[in-house]
């Protein structure tokens, strides 16, 4: 049986592939706007109709579409120098992509940060960093652009200023920098690492740091973030067992370890819950891994 979902009125005017459908009074769903029709947003001011919905068939291709088009809106924006309106179009992106049952909406959010980086950062070498990832797996770009997501959110729920916000994004999105040159099999396995694959793992937040230092003239934050982002405060980290952290580190790293709980299943776990997630995270937090008012923070955030 065909199951149907309700559109926000905010994005019918968005929908131009995707047909739409309206309930009747007998509680069946009939066609309203068929494939390849577009509903012009002033006709939708004036007129009077009833709740739209899509069906449960088209979900992947309509939030495809509905990425898109708010992504094009969100590049106008940049381009008009709207800053604040930039700020709550990203958000809402961000929260589009981020909404449960939607998850293939992440598959749209790299084209969201070559917007906003390409434009406010100008350093094409972050751009190459994001394809390199992308080149050697597709669960890495995955994993960066999903942490980078959930940072933006940290930060826009937590009223950071534009400048922090966008070092932050930043930071997560090249945290990981230093798995693109490690063994993909190694980065896409199911299996728990072995003692030799993790000494090879954990190699890669140093890689990622000598790559930024060597390549690039990003700052100290940002460089810190890729060498400190699996060190805890309580120095049980790698890869040197650092206890003074930077603060982005810290944040970042409370993220990552959060996303790799909830976004990817393995032979030996499932994906978690975002709750039961938390809940691990928390008893880490009481043992002094991370710090209890981060993740008090990072918590709050989630549950708006």
């Amino acid at each position: 049986m065909t199951e149907y979902i309700i559109v926000k009125k905010s994005q019918i005017s968005l929908f131009k592939i995707i047909p739409l459908y309206y309930q009747t009074q007998t509680g069946n769903y009939a066609l309203y706007k068929k494939k390849g029709d577009h509903l012009d947003e002033s006709w939708l001011h004036k007129t009077r109709y009833p709740d739209l919905y899509i069906s449960d068939a088209d979900k992947k291709e309509a939030l495809t579409e509905l990425i898109a088009a708010l992504n094009k809106d969100f590049e106008k924006k940049i381009a008009e120098g709207k800053l604040k309106e930039v700020r709550h179009a990203l958000e809402f992106i961000v929260e589009e992509a981020l909404a449960p049952g939607q998850e293939n909406g992440m598959n749209a959010l790299p084209q969201t940060l070559d917007i906003l980086l390409g434009r406010y950062q100008n350093d094409n070498q972050a751009m190459e960093y994001l394809r390199k990832i992308d080149s050697n797996s597709h669960v890495l770009i995955k994993h960066t652009v999903n942490v980078t997501a959930l940072t933006l959110q940290f930060c826009f729920f937590h009223k950071f200023s534009e400048s922090d916000t966008r070092q932050l994004a930043m930071a997560a999105l090249l945290h990981d920098v230093g798995c693109a040159k490690l063994d993909k099999d190694l980065i896409e396995t199911d299996n728990r690492l072995t003692d030799e694959q993790f000494k090879s793992y954990a190699t890669h937040p140093k890689i990622g740091h000598d790559m930024i230092v060597q390549n690039t003239e990003f700052n100290t934050a940002i460089q810190k973030v890729a060498l400190e982002h699996h060190e805890r405060v309580d120095g049980s980290g790698y890869p040197s067992g650092s206890k003074r952290l930077a603060s982005y580190s810290q944040l970042i790293g409370l993220i990552d370890s959060y996303e790799s709980l909830t976004y990817r299943s393995k032979r030996f776990r499932k994906a978690k819950k975002p709750f039961d997630a938390l809940n691990l995270i928390k008893e880490e937090a009481l043992q002094g891994k991370f710090s209890k008012e981060l993740f008090k923070k990072f918590t709050s955030c989630l549950v708006k």
